[in-house]
């Protein structure tokens, strides 16, 4: 009996054994699942990108074609896999939506499960869609002789540009405002809707698309009068010439405040015995039921006895802010920015290449980028006697300063207009008129490649006045441009090189 229970126990530990030897094995047999079920390119997690790019189906290696002048050099890649897989790229191990990687040449993706430990590979190539050129769309002529103040601006709602100028009425400057609907141009109201204009006249749009204008009104003590159109007609906001006496050729600016929706307006004083000093930059904004005047740039010297005049401020938004811009005469240039009701310096007297011992005071030119990037075209004598304009890009978190592209290759004289617009993918282009032959218009762009300045793209071959750019959120580029002669306004956009 012994023997029995003996022979059982050893029959059981043997089945024992072999069940264990045999889980063993069968662990060694499971076929591992490895590899990508998703990959794209997301705006979201990408600045330099206007929209997606997604891999429809993954078979292999992939091949995705993005704008021209596209940064690539830091792209953020969205992927799912299979269960149980990570992801590696160059030995780092990638987070979907966060890790950036450098894709200006084929990047080799390694995919491996950590179970089994094995892996497949894919190479992902960027390449570049067709280039863009500058297209003229067409001629617009009014119906009156063009008097010489003009602007233009794309409108956020309906993504079309609308342009503002001025018409000689009987003798009288007066405003008027059109817009391309994609096939013609059409009146925005009616034509002449303003009272005299003495110039200083300027477009912008609050975040419901409702278009606003600012003139210096010569029928009313040369001074801002703001305007809106709605309910098909053109309205004064508040009253007319609110401000105090504003000097025309020192310039204008107009902007929308992104929290109230009201105008914010800067105009350079041009009465010495006001308040504020002449040549001094007051600021303006309409509270809702009127307009509150005579503010001060904190900070600037000068406020009672201008320290240095100030010449062209400009404005644009960012965030919850209105962010403004002006030259000085003699000490370079100044940025501030205005939110809850009050103005805050944020550089003072800079944006002046090392050696430069003047700068302009007839051309300033703002925008700014999704990632808080401050683009502004100045003039300075650092390279030549005449100077030359450049651009330098202010980072609004860090408070980087420095000059992008290098000097614009054309000799600065009295007015060149220069006018820079950021588009979708973050990439800087800047419009002038050219003095050095035949005043035409040209545009350039930042390559974001060899992080210099394209070759400049002659826009047409007659004498130009004035010219502006503009992006919508589609990342259609507009190019407006006001001709010397033939009363009219020549209107470009931004196409693929092959089309119609």
């Amino acid at each position: 009996m012994k023997k029995f229970f003996l022979n059982l126990l050893l029959l059981s530990m043997c089945s024992a054994l072999f069940v264990a030897c045999s889980d063993d094995d069968n662990d060694g047999d499971v076929t591992a699942v490895v590899g990508l079920k998703s990959f794209g390119f997301y705006a979201e997690d990408n600045s330099a990108l206007a929209e997606d790019y997604i891999v429809p189906e993954i078979t292999g290696d992939m091949r995705i074609a993005v704008p021209a002048n596209t940064d690539i050099s830091a792209l953020v890649a969205r992927f799912t896999t299979e269960d149980g897989n990570e992801v590696k790229i160059n030995g780092v191990l990638q987070e979907s939506g966060v890790t950036a990687n450098d894709y200006t040449y084929p990047v080799d993706i390694i995919v491996t499960d950590t179970k089994s430990n094995t892996s497949k590979s894919y190479v992902i190539t960027i390449v570049f869609q067709s280039p863009k050129i500058w297209k003229k769309i067409t001629d617009f002529n009014p119906t009156s002789e063009l008097a010489g103040d003009f602007a233009m601006k794309v409108n956020p709602k309906d993504n079309m540009p609308y342009i503002a100028y001025t018409v000689d009425d009987n003798g009288s400057d007066k405003l008027c405002v059109a817009k391309w609907n994609g096939s013609a141009f059409e009146n925005v109201g009616a034509e002449n809707f303003s009272t005299a204009v003495s110039g200083g006249i300027d477009i912008a749009f609050d975040p419901d698309g409702i278009p606003y204008v600012l003139y210096v009104d010569k029928d009313n003590g040369t001074a801002a009068t703001v305007m809106k159109y709605t309910g098909g007609n053109w309205s004064v906001v508040g009253n007319p010439g609110f401000s105090i006496k504003a000097n025309a050729s020192s310039g204008t600016t107009l902007a929308i405040d992104p929290q109230t929706k009201n105008p914010v307006v800067v105009t350079i004083s041009n009465n010495a015995s006001a308040a504020i000093a002449r040549r001094a930059p007051e600021l303006s904004y309409f509270n809702g039921s009127s307009w509150v005047t005579a503010q001060v740039f904190t900070g600037r010297p000068g406020v009672s006895g201008t320290t240095y005049a100030a010449f062209v401020p400009v404005a644009t938004t960012y965030g919850n802010s209105v962010y403004i811009a002006m030259s000085n005469n003699g000490a370079g240039y100044s940025l501030y920015k205005f939110t809850n009701g009050t103005i805050a310096p944020v550089v003072e007297g800079g944006f002046l290449k090392e050696g430069a011992t003047s700068n302009g005071i007839k051309d300033l030119s703002i925008d700014i980028d999704g990632n808080g990037n401050v683009f502004l075209c100045t003039v300075d004598n650092a390279d030549t006697e005449d100077g030359n304009p450049r651009l330098f890009k202010y980072n609004l978190e860090s408070g980087q300063l420095a000059i992008v592209g290098g000097a614009i290759n054309n000799v600065f004289e009295s007015h060149n207009f220069y006018k820079v617009a950021v588009d979708a993918q973050n990439t800087p282009f800047v419009v002038y008129r050219d003095y050095k032959g035949l005043k035409n218009s040209f545009v350039i762009n930042l390559d974001n490649t060899t992080k210099q300045w394209s070759d400049a793209f002659a826009l047409n071959t007659a004498s130009s006045e004035r010219a502006f750019v503009d992006f919508n959120s589609n990342n259609d580029g507009f190019i407006g441009v006001l001709m010397e002669e033939g009363n009219v306004i020549e209107l470009y956009t931004y196409v693929d090189v092959d089309a119609d």
